[in-house]
């Protein structure tokens, strides 16, 4: 992108130092679709959300894993100790402390399966040991043995409520706000590239307001300056002119350096290196008058809404909540089964010849007797923590609702301004052209003159605010709605 900045400056020193300095410098011409493209694929903010949703995604997903089979292994590779026991000396009749060498190799093997519908978990474990121990006493002994033991274990809580569902449920909450997160973010985006476009396209029309404002400041100077020497005007008037002129070229330096300072925030945004050089262009400057029905956009602004997901989220949150605390001291069973095989023997080869099976059951009940009230108190700060997640929830519906018929006003608003003001500026213009032949002929002075100058500026720089401002209230009703009315689309997620 090596090109050259295009602008129309008129004569004077400034100009030539601009174009100077901008010779060098690369031209980007970018529509507003070009910009959105460019943003959602090189800026900083959606590479943010990208990485900000995988994030979320990886940890959602980890959550949902945590209910999938896991598989542990645990060994011993050795474990080994030297001391001194104390053992009963039947000879003696009392305890005594006797070397001791212990070498330990231990396996162990666990599968557990989490059964989501039954809030149980099934365990399928195995073990594998075997010590040596050597007795370093005088006439102790060397003793060399293993033992296994291989069972399928089933716990399962009873009366209490589903803690795996519960786990699995809040993994699905959080995976589906990251989803929204990420869209809220792109439309964010969205409007913010939108906003800073219309923004940064405005400076550049200023710009060229003020470019033709010299240019007729400077005509009506060398005017002056013709009637001055022919004795038809006084020399104060002559004068004027010459101020005015002056004036005008500092406010185009003024609408050069703001141009200069938004372009580059907006080549920040979008990600395009702050050494190229963008010219922006907007295909249609008029405004065309978007149908929307209020019921429509509320309904889609209530649908996309993270903020209202979330608080619709923070509900049903609360209402998990609220079943876990109340199951903490309710009467709580825990049943374990068990049902195994294990042996015991001095060699490896023939320990699994002989197994003998192992079974246990237990069932235990946990009846909470008495707590000073603490249950209780807990399970009223969640039903009132319920009460406001609801509350919350309502009145961010409202909102919405009053936001959304605001800003259609404010639309229509901005629609009915900017004809006003397009007409305005047409009669400005008219009338600035029938000023500025006046005072050629002298039936008008200067000040009159001045006078039509100033209010056609005025008029045209009001026009292209009310456009922009329409412009941007429409991006906005996107933003908040994810459909963009003028187009009739859907606004989805960038590719």
């Amino acid at each position: 992108m090596n090109n050259t900045f295009r602008l129309l400056v008129p004569g004077g020193f400034f100009a030539g130092l601009i174009l100077l300095a901008c010779s060098a410098m690369a031209q980007t011409t970018l529509t507003l679709e070009a910009a959105l493209r460019q943003a959602f694929d090189q800026s900083v903010s959606a590479r943010t959300a990208r990485e900000e949703l995988r994030a979320s995604e990886a940890a959602a997903e980890a959550a949902r894993r945590a209910l999938y089979s896991t598989v542990d292994l645990s060994v011993d590779v050795p474990s080994y100790s030297r001391t001194l026991n104390a053992q009963y000396n039947i000879e003696t009749r009392r305890y005594e402390f006797f070397p001791m060498e212990m070498l330990q190799w231990t396996g162990r093997l666990d599968v557990s399966q989490p059964i989501i519908w039954t809030n149980s978990t099934i365990t399928l474990s195995g073990l594998l040991y075997r010590q040596d121990q050597k007795d370093d006493s005088p006439g102790g002994s060397f003793y060399r043995d293993f033992y296994t033991d291989l069972a399928v274990q089933l716990r399962q809580p009873l009366f209490v409520p589903n803690s795996q569902r519960i786990a699995l449920r809040r993994a699905r909450i959080n995976y589906e706000e990251a989803l929204a997160d990420y869209l809220r973010s792109t439309l964010e985006l969205r409007y913010m590239v939108t906003e800073r476009f219309y923004q940064l396209y405005a400076a550049q029309e200023r710009v060229m307001i003020q470019e033709d404002r010299v240019r007729q400041e400077t005509e009506s100077f060398t005017t002056g300056q013709r009637k001055y020497r022919a004795g038809l005007i006084a020399e104060v008037e002559a004068l004027q002119f010459e101020v005015d002129q002056a004036a005008a070229q500092n406010d185009l330096l003024s609408a050069y350096n703001r141009l200069a300072a938004q372009a580059n925030s907006f080549k920040q945004l979008i990600g395009v290196p702050l050494e190229d050089s963008l010219h922006l262009l907007l295909s249609d400057t008029t405004i065309t008058t978007v149908y929307v029905d209020e019921a429509e956009a509320i309904g889609m602004a209530k649908r996309t809404r993270v903020d209202l997901q979330r608080a619709h989220n923070n509900v049903e949150r609360g209402e998990l909540s609220l079943d876990e605390i109340e199951g903490q001291r309710s009467i709580r069973g825990d049943l374990f089964l068990s049902y195994g095989l294990n042996n015991n023997d001095q060699r490896l080869s023939t320990l699994y010849n002989d197994l003998r099976d192992t079974r246990r059951a237990t069932f235990t009940i946990t009846l909470p007797i008495f707590d000073w009230g603490k249950h209780s108190r807990d399970v009223e700060a969640a039903e009132a923590r319920l009460r406001i997640a609801r509350l919350a929830s309502e009145d961010l519906e409202t909102t919405i609702e009053r936001e959304i018929k605001e800003l259609l006003a404010g639309i229509a608003s901005s629609a009915r301004r900017a004809e006003v003001l397009k007409q305005s500026r047409l009669l400005a213009e008219i009338a600035n052209d029938i000023s500025t032949k006046r005072y050629e002929v002298g039936t008008i002075g200067s000040t009159e003159l001045a006078q039509a100058r100033t209010r056609l500026l005025q008029a045209r720089l009001s026009a292209l605010e009310a456009i922009i401002d329409y412009n941007i209230a429409l991006a906005d009703l996107a933003r908040r709605t994810g459909y963009d009315f003028k187009a009739r689309t859907t606004l989805t997620l960038p590719e």
